[in-house]
């Protein structure tokens, strides 16, 4: 019985491995040499009802706080390291704050 074991396990044929090959290059090529780098990320957001929102964005490694609603985007603040970081004067006068 030890025979009929080791017969029914064969290698497979040159065929065979030139087709895995082809569908591994296929994935491959698909989903990792190709994937393209994501420089912005929404990490969190919070409704506020009627159209309003506050979200933390990412882009490049930073953190920012932003504020929206229907008709306007905010930059609240910059997030480095859990610490929050208000944007420079000249921006809050600009705004009106």
């Amino acid at each position: 019985m030890e025979g009929n074991a080791a017969s029914s396990t064969q290698p497979l044929s040159e065929a065979a491995w030139a087709i895995a090959l082809k569908g591994a290059w296929h994935w491959l090529r698909g989903n990792v040499l190709h994937r393209r780098v994501r420089r912005l990320r929404i990490s969190e957001t919070l409704s506020l009802g009627e159209r309003r929102f506050v979200a933390i964005v990412e882009f490049d490694g930073q953190e920012f706080l932003l504020a929206g609603s229907g008709s306007s985007l905010e930059l609240l603040a910059r997030v480095d390291g859990g610490k929050v970081i208000p944007p420079p004067a000249a921006l809050r006068e600009s705004r009106g704050f």
